[in-house]
């Protein structure tokens, strides 16, 4: 008898997966960058999930809480080892490449972090997996935000690190890396020197779902009963969903759909009550209470943590002017009103900073206007942070 295959509905980024899948198998190594709340870590485990199927040897560590390079390798440590005959065979090849640390194998890996020189520890790791008769994937989540610690605290160490990493890419072709990122990490390796060290990563930016995919995921959520009140969108609901939030972050369409609350009356038969236009409408401003501020807080502590001192203001006031209509400014409009005020920039330093405001999924240039990529955080803006 035939297995029943699951359908490819357009919201589990079929088109997507075969792409990564494809680059993988023909020996590329991928950086994985998008805005924040857009299904990155989701994604990241379905590749995981179909290059294990395919007969690959998947390690898949997240990095975001990490900030020292002996917690990454205990991350990588602690994944191998968790995988019992892999654990076996690393270990034995640690031992005879070791031999003069008496390397106990009963006590596992991670024990021997800090007796051997890192650099030297995450090679023998690279090249033990290397060694092994199937091809290996290491998928690392959020080494952007990894970075972004360990270069405050020490940017040469970091800088080595990078391009120590690239050298094991180049050296080991039975090992390749999947890696992803939620912030500008061009930016900060323009800052710091070591935009080199990404150069042998296909870059692959991820989109927000397409209109097909979203209405598929709100769709989903409802007839599975993930959501408070489940619904049908009513005729024209989903267009207007789709024009205000403007940005399809599967977070996003998943927090509305939480807050719909369906006023149309219950039809015959098994269907959902009818959600309308006017109900999506409550829904995005009931995302706007005070309550639900920590669905926004990544972006507000983004600029905070991860720019100069002497930028942040400026950011805020770029994006306090870009928040006031839906279709934002042109840029002789941010310069005018920013030189009036306390964040007075130069036309290089504004082009720099809308660039920057744009790889990190705040803003978007249509028609040589900037304007907010979502509707909903210019919705947000404009309520907690226009000057």
């Amino acid at each position: 008898m035939n297995q029943r295959v699951a359908p490819r509905l357009p919201h589990h980024r079929p088109e997507e997966r075969d792409a990564l899948k494809a680059r993988l198998e023909g020996g590329a190594s991928i950086l994985m960058l998008a805005p924040r709340r857009i299904g990155k870590t989701w994604l990241l485990k379905q590749i995981d999930i179909d290059m294990t199927k395919a007969g690959w040897l998947c390690i898949r560590i997240d990095v975001e809480s990490t900030r020292t390079e002996d917690e990454f390798l205990r991350a990588l440590c602690e994944e191998i080892e968790r995988k019992q005959d892999l654990k076996k065979r690393v270990l034995s090849h640690f031992s005879q490449r070791f031999k003069q640390l008496m390397l106990d194998t009963s006590s596992g890996l991670s024990q021997a972090i800090g007796k051997i020189d890192p650099r030297s520890f995450v090679e023998t790791l690279v090249e033990s997996l290397n060694a092994e008769k199937h091809k290996t994937l290491i998928l690392i989540d959020e080494i952007a935000l990894f970075i972004l610690e360990r270069v405050r605290e020490d940017p040469d160490g970091t800088k080595s690190l990078l391009y120590h990493l690239r050298k094991l890419q180049q050296a080991y072709e039975n090992v390749s890396w999947f890696l992803t990122g939620s912030v500008g990490l061009d930016v900060v390796a323009r800052r710091h020197g070591f935009l080199g060290a990404l150069l042998g990563f296909d870059t692959f930016p991820l989109e927000p779902f397409s209109e097909a995919a979203a209405l598929s995921y709100v769709e989903e959520l409802c007839t599975t009963k993930q959501v408070v009140q489940p619904f049908q969108l009513a005729e024209g609901a989903f267009a207007y969903l789709a024009e205000q939030l403007g940005w399809l972050s599967p977070f996003y369409l998943r927090q509305i759909a939480l807050n719909v609350r369906p006023g149309g009356k219950l039809g015959p038969g098994p269907t959902l009550p009818e959600a309308s236009s006017a109900d999506i409408e409550i829904a995005l401003q009931t995302m706007l209470q005070p309550v639900h501020r920590t669905h926004f807080a990544a972006w507000e502590e983004h600029i905070i943590k991860n720019f100069e001192p002497a930028d942040k203001d400026k950011l805020k006031a770029i994006l306090s002017v870009a928040s006031e209509t839906p279709d934002g400014d042109i840029e002789a409009t941010f310069l005018a009103r920013l030189q009036n005020s306390d964040a007075a920039v130069t036309v290089q330093n504004l082009k720099e900073l809308l660039i920057s405001l744009a790889n990190d999924g705040y803003l978007v240039k249509t028609n040589n206007r900037w304007k907010f990529l979502s509707g909903l955080l210019r919705r947000y803006w404009r309520e907690y942070h226009a000057l």
